[in-house]
């Protein structure tokens, strides 16, 4: 990755808009992809390849009525595939080619639906996002291949989203400044490089030592309970740096090549947020799991959206999302432990913020404990949630909710089946327009 930085910088300023052709700009990027990942995963780069090459045949021959279905039960078959066969195969943690092909799922049948989207649906059809994202034809095959093995997304995301992919290889992406050139991405990209740099230390310095399987261990188990809690917490805690030291790295990559300018901030300061993934302050200040999940791994959250959540029925969407996240991140079973649970803590959250939030808002210091509640009640859920996430398997999960008698269940179900019989919602003046039942529609599609 920190190659790439070195790419990144020769694309942008040796391979700009003007100074090489369109064709040029567009094959580099997947040139230089390939040989990446031929370099880190040898001969398994053929999986990698054959999804892609295979769902392109597919978008070129088959109808477009049902072509978002089509590549989507293949491209999530051969990664399923892939994950059934890492999970039986290898006993650890392995470095291999199933992240890139996560990342290019994401990219392929993000494009399939656009291509239904833009040919067989009316326009009064679709959401204003489906607008801007729609294809009206199948990009050509090298803007294909350049999408999906771009260097600067193809080893750890993010996954982004073909029409801007296109603009920043037309180079109508980023406008231009004062002095006629486009605004520079350096300054925001060196951050984030030392923002990754201090991650990164962090890691080196704790990672090895302060593993998730440490409060599993006897001496551990020994310790006082609020010890043992408090080990809990700093596991998981330095999970999250490790991620977040990829996807920050991942985004100055892609800012340092040009990519992922979003428009300016109310001050006219350029925001280089596109390629965005996670956004480290709001996920550790959140005060609640959706303030949690609205930062963390945010493209991949706008990709399970507009593939399940804004297409199921309205019934299921939240759990048909959660079900989606967990087959896309693979087989085993703390994934879906997480994401069960997951489901259960955002719906949970949700009712509680329904109940209880309106009778605390009009009392600063009332607002106050509320917030700090709040606060705390998170960082114990999203502990407890991820667990069997990063163990992967069913014990060691199992064994620590059982060892805190599963509390965080229990007091979601008690928040779900009880709160609302014993604190009512606010009841809001029903007009005849439906005014409130389109602001419970729209809160409720805030819970993803």
């Amino acid at each position: 990755m920190f190659i790439n930085l070195c790419f990144a910088y020769i694309y942008r300023t040796r391979m700009g808009p003007g100074q090489v052709s369109r064709q040029v700009r567009t094959v580099a990027p997947s040139i230089l992809g390939i040989a990446l990942c031929f370099f880190c995963f040898g001969r398994a780069i053929k999986h990698l390849l054959s999804n892609a090459l295979i769902s392109y045949v597919i978008m070129y021959f088959a109808p477009a009525k049902h072509v978002h279905k089509l590549v989507f039960l293949f491209a999530m078959g051969y990664l399923l595939f892939i994950h059934f066969y890492r999970f039986l195969i290898l006993t650890s943690y392995y470095l291999d080619i199933t992240g890139p092909i996560m990342v290019a799922v994401e990219k392929i049948t993000m494009i399939a639906f656009n291509l239904h989207d833009g040919v067989v649906k009316k326009e009064s059809e679709l959401t204003p996002w489906q607008k801007r994202q729609q294809l009206k034809k199948l990009p050509s095959f090298l803007e294909y291949m350049s999408y999906i093995f771009n260097f600067q997304t193809v080893l750890t995301g993010p996954v982004n989203f073909y029409s801007d992919y296109e603009k920043f290889l037309d180079g109508t992406h980023v406008p231009l400044d004062k002095s006629g050139k486009p605004h520079s991405p350096t300054k925001v990209a060196t951050k984030k490089c030392i923002e990754a740099l201090v991650y990164m230390i962090i890691i080196a310095t704790l990672g090895s030592t302060y593993t998730p399987e440490l409060i599993t261990r006897s001496d551990y188990l020994a310790l006082p309970i609020y010890k043992w809690l408090f080990w809990w917490f700093f596991t998981i805690q330095l999970i999250r740096v490790t991620y977040y030291f990829a996807w920050v790295l991942a985004d100055a990559i892609c800012n340092l090549s040009g990519f992922g300018f979003n428009g300016f901030d109310e001050q006219g300061n350029p925001q280089w947020t596109l390629c965005t993934s996670v956004y480290p302050y709001k996920v550790e200040m959140a005060q609640s799991f959706k303030e949690t999940l609205d930062g963390w791994n945010t493209l991949t959250g706008e990709w399970l959206r507009q593939i399940a959540y804004e297409r199921a029925p309205k019934n299921i969407r939240t759990l048909s999302t959660y079900v989606l996240s967990a087959v896309w991140h693979g087989v085993s079973v703390g994934y879906y432990m997480t994401f069960m649970t997951g489901a259960l803590m955002t719906l949970a959250g949700s009712t509680f913020r329904r109940c209880m939030r309106w009778r605390f808002v009009d009392n600063p210091q009332a607002k106050l404990v509320y917030d700090f509640v709040s606060f705390w009640a998170t960082k114990v859920a999203l502990a407890y949630t991820t667990y069997p996430f990063v163990m992967m398997n069913l014990q060691p999960g199992l064994f620590v909710y059982q060892r805190v008698f599963f509390f965080v269940h229990v007091s979601a179900l008690l928040i779900l089946i009880v709160l609302p019989k014993v604190f009512p919602p606010q009841r809001k003046p029903k007009t005849s327009d439906g005014t409130e039942q389109k602001e419970k529609n729209a809160e409720l599609k805030k819970d993803l």
